[in-house]
Order: C-alpha cells, then structure tokens, then sequence
C-alpha cells in the first residue's frame, strides 16, 4: 500500500499540471478553479439571441463549461456549486465527483428556486472545482474521453429527448391534475345519475303498487268499518227493541191494576 496521501492542490498547482484547458486567470483561486458558462442549451435546446438567457422561476436550463479538463491518473475533481448563484435562488445539480483520467468540458442543470427571472449569461462563473491527489488506479484508463464538439452534442440530444421546460414541468403536471380532477368529478356525476335513474326506476315501478295497495287497503278498512257500523246498530236496534217491549209490559200491567182493585172492592161491599 502506498504511502502517499491525499492532497488538496493550490490554484498555483492547479494552473502548473495543465488541469484546464482554456482556463481564464482571474477565475483561479487559491485551492479551486470556477468554472465559467460557454454553451447555454434551453429545453427545445434552441438559444435566444446574444449570449443572455432570461431564467424564469421554476425555469432550467442546461449550462457548459468554456474549460476543458483533462486530469492525469493521479488526480481527481470535486465538483462544488458557487455560493453566489445560490443567493440568487438557482441550484446547480448533476454536479458531483470528476473521476481521474476525465477529459472533457463541466455541465449541469441550473433550476431557478428564486421568485424573480435571474439572468443566465455566458462567461459567468457557475461552478467550483477542487483538484486532489490520490493513488493510481487502473480504472482511470476506462474514464470518459471527450471532446467539445460531442459532449455539446449529445448534451443538446439529452436536452431535447428528457429536459421540461420548468421544474418537475409543473406546466404538465397541472394539466394533469386538473385533467384527473375532472376526470374524477365526471365519474362521481356518472355515478350518481346512476343512482338516481335506479331510483327514479324503482319508484315508477313500486309506486302504482304502492298506491295500488293503500287504495286497497284504504278499502278494505272502510268495508270491515262499514260492517262493523251495520253490527253496532243491529245490537243496539236490539237492545232498543227489548227495552220497548220491556216498557210496553209494564206500562200495560200498570194500566190494568185500578180496573182490578175497584172490581176487588165491589165484590167486597156486596158480600
């Protein structure tokens, strides 16, 4: 095992090893390189005119670098995001770790998080990178090797066939949204016209039964209470008839008792 150690390498290191291509001076620092913008590729990949692009929230665009690195087997790259573009509310992803024996051009995806346009312009500085040494690996020799020309191409190729236009594309997702809530709303509609038919249906179909039996219920209770009336005044007819003839009786024994008593006493005087 070696025993050398992993190192950051100064800005005077970095500029001595050759490590960028293309490098301007006043963007080395004094253990990193920033990485400035050449290539602004929007979704559609097609660029405004001139060398400014107007980033709306929630807007991305795809940026590459005017560097060129090209790192021995010796060396690797730590890909950070500038401070700067952070306070202004853009977030640079698809950064991350340049392995040893990379050559080729730095891009990312700039995302607008902010709630104003920021203004994407070429030879702005985007990114931040730190340069390491380490050990040797032979898997360095399988690094990508790139160059300007068709690693702009196929960047503009990924652009157009996976990149929205906003973040999430949040355009489409709203249409879709809104198109599963309508969506949702119609069936519920659907569904409960469909209830309401049955019901409509059942009611058509039991409410002559219905009212078919009430009538006939409504008949038969008045017959029963018809007869019932009939009886009642049967009884009492009766009960009258046997009252009267009751006080009839009595009426006539009464009527016929003086005529008894007078005939009792003649009798009496005679004898």
């Amino acid at each position: 095992m070696s025993d050398q150690f992993l190192s950051l390498l100064s800005g005077e290191e970095i500029k001595q090893l050759g490590l960028v291509e293309d490098a301007r001076e006043d963007l080395y620092r004094a253990s990193t390189y920033d990485l400035s913008i050449e290539e602004i590729i929007p979704s559609g990949g097609i660029m405004p005119e001139g060398s400014k692009f107007p980033l709306s929230p929630g807007g991305m665009v795809r940026v590459i670098s005017k560097e060129f690195l090209k790192l021995p087997d010796t060396v690797t790259g730590h890909v950070l995001l500038k401070n700067q573009l952070c306070t202004q509310g853009v977030l640079a992803i698809s950064i991350g770790v340049v392995d040893p024996g990379f050559e080729g051009p730095i891009s990312s995806t700039l995302i607008n998080f902010g709630r104003e346009i920021c203004e994407i312009n070429k030879g702005d500085a985007f990114l931040r990178v730190s340069f390491l040494r380490c050990q040797q690996s032979p898997k360095a020799l399988h690094s990508q090797k790139n160059t300007r020309e068709g690693y702009v191409r196929k960047a503009r190729q990924e652009v157009q066939a996976y990149s929205g236009p906003t973040f999430l594309s949040m355009e489409t997702m709203t249409a879709k949204a809104a198109e599963e809530a309508f969506k949702s709303f119609r069936n519920g509609v659907l569904e409960w016209a469909t209830v309401f038919g049955v019901v409509i249906a059942l009611l058509a179909v039991f409410a002559p039964l219905g009212a078919s039996y009430v009538d006939k219920y409504v008949s038969s209770r008045d017959s029963h209470d018809a007869e019932l009336e009939q009886k009642i005044e049967k009884e009492v007819g009766a009960q009258y008839d046997l009252r009267i003839k009751a006080l009839s009786s009595e009426i006539e024994v009464l009527t016929h008792k003086p005529e008894e008593t007078g005939h009792k006493n003649a009798t009496a005087n005679r004898q």
